[in-house]
């Protein structure tokens, strides 16, 4: 029943009259190469709920983004980011209780379309975002690709990411560095032109010291849907397989650096 109102919410708006859009999404995690028009605007709230690790682990990352068109082929945006936390205080050892905490940050994304998805022989843009927050920074940079073959979407971006986090060690700033690769595919089908359903892929690495530590697959269904003046899109992704790091017994997943699973709803109305 958790998500029963917005699956009904598809099903409602899902048969309506086809309206064309600037930048709907057609997936959660994996980001496609339309940006919006020069003048545009759009509000998008973002929600990813992550739950299952090896111990007590609830989070949940929420974003406020606002979108504008800089040129035809140029779109900036503003994110507020924010995150809560709840976790056993001892991890997966023994005698812990309940803890809480929350970070605050802010970003800055900018995209670039150098081709089509449907004029060229593939859509093909630039992303790049900066993010800064008391505990952490954090510099991404994206390949996006993407290609419309009659009623099929197909997506694919190449991520890099350095972070940097800080924290207190007896009286001392604490820098920890990590390197993250991402390697995100989501294939959808257009069942109209308002309403969706695919699937979507996710391969995350983190290396430390020049160092591979964790490097995890996920996998899980995707569906959009879109209106006149807003569009969403929920997808679920359980973790498959971790190919380093692996936490459990049958060495399957990684229940120390990531969760079981993660589900993230995106929202987003024209202004």
């Amino acid at each position: 029943m958790k998500y029963f109102f917005f699956v009904l919410l598809t099903f409602l708006v899902a048969f309506l009259p086809d309206t064309a859009q600037s930048n709907e999404r057609k997936f959660s995690f994996t980001y496609e190469t339309s940006v919006l028009p020069k003048g545009a605007r759009e509000i998008e709230l973002w929600n990813t709920d992550r739950r299952g690790r090896s111990y007590f682990y609830r989070r949940l990352d929420q974003r406020i983004e606002y979108e504008f068109g800089v040129t035809d082929h140029l779109m900036s945006a503003l994110y507020l980011n924010y995150s809560w936390r709840a976790k056993d205080s001892n991890d997966d050892a023994a005698g812990g209780t309940k803890s809480t905490s929350y970070s605050i940050s802010i970003s800055n994304e900018w995209k670039y379309k150098l081709m089509d998805r449907v004029a060229d022989p593939f859509g093909f843009a630039l992303y790049g975002e900066l993010t800064a927050g008391p505990d952490k920074n954090e510099i991404e940079a994206k390949l996006l690709f993407d290609k419309q073959l009659n009623n099929i979407l197909i997506a694919f971006n190449a991520v890099a990411e350095q972070e940097w986090s800080y924290g207190v060690v007896n009286g001392s700033t604490d820098i920890e560095e990590e390197f993250i690769t991402e390697f995100d595919l989501g294939i959808t089908y257009y069942i109209t032109n308002r309403f969706s359903v695919g699937i979507e892929a996710r391969q995350h690495s983190v290396y430390m010291s020049n160092e591979l530590k964790h490097s995890s697959l996920f996998a899980g269904p995707s569906i959009a849907v879109s209106t006149e003046s807003f569009w969403a899109v929920l997808t679920v992704l359980p973790q498959i397989k971790s190919f380093k790091g692996a936490t459990t017994q049958n060495q399957l997943l990684d229940l120390g650096e990531y969760e079981k699973v993660q589900t993230r709803l995106l929202f987003s109305f024209h202004l």
